[in-house]
């Protein structure tokens, strides 16, 4: 817990920003997502956390999928000191800066997900790289969840338990044909962002540059054309951070 007076920092903001990075991922997440992160503070009242963390990996080998496990517990603090958290990965990019993700948090919902839709692979699924929770007994109880499902095998160590904690269909073991199952009753107070604020990056792929899904995956996923916050999923590091230089330049008007 943190040692702030939660009362205090509940009082001082909106929420907080919350986000994480190691070795491999540090520099793209303070040179070119930060600063996306920074201004959207600004404008809508938030407060910014990053973690460093000691080790990350590459693509989906062990190290990469027990860093991502740990945007629970950072997740879990944040809510101890916040009345809202808004989760952001390390790879997202907040491109627009004139709407507060907040906004499509229903007020009796305790948490807020995009929906990835990939008609290549036949899937619908949450994803958890933009994640709005409210501070409230029923999200706690989700992390909880979550955690007791814990890191599930394939690509997806976290998001994979979220879905189980969903109750969604996982589809085979690389999540395709993944769609809506049973559902838990967490389901019911789960709001869903607009797609445009978890856009998958979807130009300057190829086989090369590509982990998880092939890059002709990208090519049918729904896109808008002014989307609020951009995620590069799926890229090698060296193909995100030049993708993501790119795009943070034209955002931040540099």
């Amino acid at each position: 817990m943190s040692s702030l007076d939660p009362d205090t920092r509940r009082g001082s903001s909106r929420g907080v920003i919350v986000t994480a990075a190691g070795p491999t991922m540090r520099s793209v997440l303070h040179d070119q997502a930060l600063p996306t992160f920074h201004r959207f503070a600004a404008r809508w009242g938030y407060d910014v956390r990053p973690e460093d963390l000691g080790r990350d990996g590459s693509g989906a080998d062990d190290p990469a999928q027990g860093a991502k496990f740990t945007k629970l517990a950072i997740l879990r603090a944040a809510l101890t000191d916040y009345p809202l958290a808004l989760w952001l990965d390390a790879d997202v990019l907040v491109v627009r800066f004139d709407e507060d993700v907040a906004d499509h948090l229903h007020p009796d919902h305790f948490q807020a997900l995009g929906l990835e839709q990939v008609p290549f692979e036949h899937r619908v699924n949450p994803n958890t790289g933009v994640w709005v929770m409210r501070s409230c007994p029923e999200a706690f109880h989700f992390l909880a969840a979550v955690e007791e499902a814990g890191p599930q095998p394939g690509p997806w160590a976290d998001q994979g338990a979220v879905l189980a904690a969903l109750g969604w269909r996982r589809g085979d073991e690389e999540y395709h044909w993944a769609g809506p199952g049973a559902g838990s009753p967490f389901l019911e107070h789960t709001s869903w962002l607009p797609p445009g604020w978890n856009q998958p990056h979807v130009d300057g792929r190829d086989e090369a540059s590509c982990y998880n899904s092939p890059a002709e995956s990208y090519a049918t996923r729904p896109t808008v054309p002014r989307p609020h916050a951009v995620h590069f999923m799926g890229l090698t590091p060296e193909a995100r951070a030049s993708e993501m230089a790119r795009l943070a330049a034209a955002a931040l008007g540099e």
